[in-house]
């Protein structure tokens, strides 16, 4: 009797009684798949990011950047990628860094891209043709100067002055007067670009607040998505001469660059996600008005 009362039901009503458990797993499979085969999704990249990739590639070689890395594990999914694209755009094109960071939790992260990103040639991948990445030396082609506690007072602090802010000395103890490549930047618009990737407070934001209009300093910058939209309006001002949001903006950069690698990877699990979410809403649309349709009642 039931089986027979069950074959009468409208197939609304059956699909009301869908198990969610196949939602889940069909979101499980739709964030497996492209790790294992890779949709590589064709994108575009955006103007802001296509502003930060042609700012540093105007950089001529020997120039200096003054990077500033302001995240923490949670934060380096989405940043970890634009870092490594980064740092071979500056390593082929020669630039020497100097770099710091304002969160507490940051010098262990800082130290390890350090030693795999900078100390080592990074291994190309895709489309990259640039020159051969080589291994950077300590205190001749880039300096680490480490962490300050402080937030938005030393930030300002090393816009006025970068050598009083961190005692004169590198993270190593090496005083700075002894380091050639940092003779003659002793504050942050000595440097020929400010680069800030910052997962939140303080970060992007607050460089651009408490030293970039004061100093008039050329700077791009690198945050979680969540950021993006709070941080465009300084792109469009003019303070920011570019900015890459997300994992999506960090797969546009790495487009760009000639390495595509994990974020474009990221960016094919998050488009899959994404068509999951959206057939789920369609689909409980669709059942949802039919029903209403059935009934005769009126769709609000």
């Amino acid at each position: 009797m039931a089986d027979s009362s069950n074959e009468k039901l409208h197939w609304s009503v059956r699909l009301q009684r869908f198990d969610r458990r196949w939602v889940f797993l069909a979101m499980a499979v739709a964030i497996l798949v492209p790790f294992i085969l890779p949709c590589n999704v064709p994108y575009k990249a955006s103007p802001m990011v296509k502003s930060l990739y042609y700012t540093i590639e105007e950089l001529e070689p020997g120039d200096e950047v003054f990077v500033s890395l302001d995240y923490d594990p949670a934060s380096m999914p989405e940043l970890q990628p634009f870092l490594e694209a980064l740092m071979l755009q500056l390593k082929r094109k020669n630039i020497k860094m100097v770099f710091a960071t304002t969160w507490y939790s940051a010098p262990p992260l800082v130290q390890r891209d350090i030693s795999e990103l900078v100390e080592r040639p990074i291994e190309p991948t895709g489309a990259y043709g640039g020159l051969p990445d080589r291994a950077y030396v300590k205190n001749k082609d880039f300096v680490w100067l480490g962490f300050r506690e402080g937030r938005e007072a030393v930030i300002s602090a090393m816009g006025n002055d970068l050598w009083a802010t961190f005692d004169n000395r590198a993270d190593d103890g090496t005083p700075l007067s002894q380091i050639p490549m940092m003779q003659g930047y002793k504050q942050l618009k000595d440097f020929d670009l400010v680069i800030v990737v910052g997962a939140g407070y303080p970060g992007v934001k607050e460089y651009v607040q408490q030293v970039q209009a004061r100093y008039n300093l050329r700077m791009v910058g690198a945050c979680t998505a969540v950021s993006t939209t709070e941080y465009t309006p300084y792109y469009q001002a003019g303070q920011l001469l570019g900015l890459a949001g997300g994992m999506a903006g960090s797969a546009e950069y790495e487009m760009l660059v000639g390495r595509k690698a994990t974020a474009a990877q990221g960016n094919d699990v998050l488009n899959a996600g994404y068509l999951v979410v959206i057939l789920a809403i369609i689909f409980g649309n669709i059942i949802y008005f039919v029903s209403r349709k059935r009934k005769g009642g009126a769709v609000r």
